[in-house]
């Protein structure tokens, strides 16, 4: 029960007194109401809770209150379209508190419409949460100044700033401007890693001209899984320098990240491929797309000519033997992965990589995958996806307290990390622990860049 709940169920006991005072319908009607309204209190059944709240602000309209408690309860309910009537007449009574004001730009944010939201929380932009939302609804329309220009409004007016708000400031200018992020990502401090190694690849551009700048900063976030960011600074640098190959290139690798695409990544790989047509990066990319697409055949002609140039790119090691796995051929794309381990015997991604194979295909979890991932672990025990992973691994092998201790350890280095906080979310859901399941979900739903990731985050929390 919010606080806005609470002043009008208190206000329902200081009608219930006058109520007792006069016998006639109108007074009897309302008092069975405020009853009933308590018993929905108790009982969280937040649809009674909502209806018996509209029809006491529409029999009281001095009860003002009444609106505003309406249109939250039907917010948690989802029944956006209905918070809005109820928080519309609260703002026409005037009544309206500023979290009032952000809710009701919440809720038109749901129902899509941005400039209505954008309009409600401009009514309470001294409120640093409304600044907050403010931010990120212009970062999902692609206005990166505007957003960082909220953010600042945030910082001037916030008394003790999360450091994330550093962390997100410098992503975007790691897109608008390169050189000024780095401070800010910086002070991303210890609860978010990801600052300062895009800090540090930025740095070392300074000197270099900004198409160039662009491109180390697109990789850098692409490497973080800040898709959307990347795609823009691809295309920043592309537009900078029409002859550059690999922004073509890593424009439409990017792009096939996202779920919505404001460009044709096939086009603009084989724009980067005729720029350039021996180009390995090029053959790499254009594999890696018909894979996706499920064209494993296909993939692999371009990863053969990829290897002509590349004999012993891990990488490009590890593409084919997911393209041999797709395909059936499991013995061979095996080869592949321990290829990419001789290659890069010092590197933690390729002994991750083996695991995941071992994973998906349920493939010598134990002999293989459980040694992969140890090793993994230990040749770098900060990097989230590696504890991540090596939780998974364990609670494939119905280890379940050290996987869960993993998964925690995962979110102790990064606790932004969407597929730790996933994994918890099944396995509290396996285990029926509802609270501990949604709210690990619910996390997904905050931090996660990986649209796919989302879309099964929320159709489990739909089940809830």
């Amino acid at each position: 029960m919010n606080d806005r709940q609470k002043i009008a169920l208190g206000l329902a006991g200081l009608i219930l007194v006058g109520s007792a005072l006069s016998f006639g319908p109108s007074a009897i009607s309302v008092t069975q109401k405020i009853q009933n309204l308590q018993s929905a209190f108790e009982a969280r059944d937040f649809q009674l809770q909502a209806d018996l709240l509209t029809d006491l602000a529409e029999e009281n309209p001095w009860w003002k209150v009444l609106w505003e408690s309406s249109g939250e309860t039907y917010f948690q309910l989802g029944a956006y379209d209905q918070a809005i009537d109820s928080f519309e007449n609260a703002r026409d009574k005037n009544s309206l508190s500023e979290t009032g004001w952000i809710r009701l730009g919440e809720a038109y944010q749901m129902t899509g419409n941005f400039k209505a939201a954008e309009s409600a929380w401009g009514m309470v932009q001294q409120d640093p949460e409304a600044l907050m939302r403010l931010a990120g609804l212009y970062q999902d329309q692609g206005e990166l100044n505007a957003a960082i220009n909220a953010w600042n409004q945030y910082l001037s007016l916030a008394e003790d700033p999360e450091e994330g708000v550093y962390y997100q400031i410098g992503l975007l200018l790691a897109v608008e401007s390169p050189a000024d992020a780095v401070l800010y990502l910086e002070q991303g401090g210890t609860r978010y890693p990801a600052g300062p190694r895009i800090a540090r690849a930025i740095r070392n551009t300074l000197a270099e001209e900004r198409a160039y700048q662009l491109m180390v900063s697109g990789q850098a976030l692409a490497a973080e899984k800040h898709w959307e960011l990347a795609v823009q600074a691809f295309k920043k640098a592309a537009a900078l320098r029409p002859d550059y190959a690999e922004a073509y290139l890593y424009w439409g690798e990017a792009l096939q990240h996202l779920a919505e695409q404001d460009s044709d990544p096939l086009e603009l790989l084989e724009r980067g491929l005729a720029l350039d047509n021996q180009s390995p990066l090029a053959n790499m990319f254009l594999g890696l797309y018909w894979g996706r697409l499920g064209s494993h055949r296909q993939a692999l002609d371009y990863f053969t000519l990829a290897e002509q140039v590349w004999p012993d790119q891990p990488d490009l090691l590890v593409e084919q033997g997911r393209s041999l796995g797709a395909l059936g051929e499991l013995e061979s794309a095996l080869t592949k992965y321990q290829n990419a381990l001789e290659a890069a015997p010092e590197d933690p991604l390729y002994y991750r990589q083996l695991a995941e194979f071992c994973l998906l295909y349920s493939y010598q979890v134990r002999d293989l995958g459980l040694p992969a991932a140890r090793m993994a672990v230990q040749l770098d025990d900060q990097a989230p996806a590696n504890l991540d992973l090596m939780g998974q691994v364990l609670l494939d092998l119905d280890d379940q307290m050290n996987a869960v201790q993993f998964f925690q350890r995962a979110l102790d280095v990064d606790p932004a990390y969407a597929p730790a906080h996933f994994h918890l979310g099944i396995y509290y859901s396996t285990r029926e622990e509802t609270d501990l399941a949604v709210y690990y979900l619910q996390q997904v739903m905050i931090h996660a860049h990986n649209p796919a990731l989302k879309d099964q985050a929320a159709r489990l929390l739909a089940s809830y």
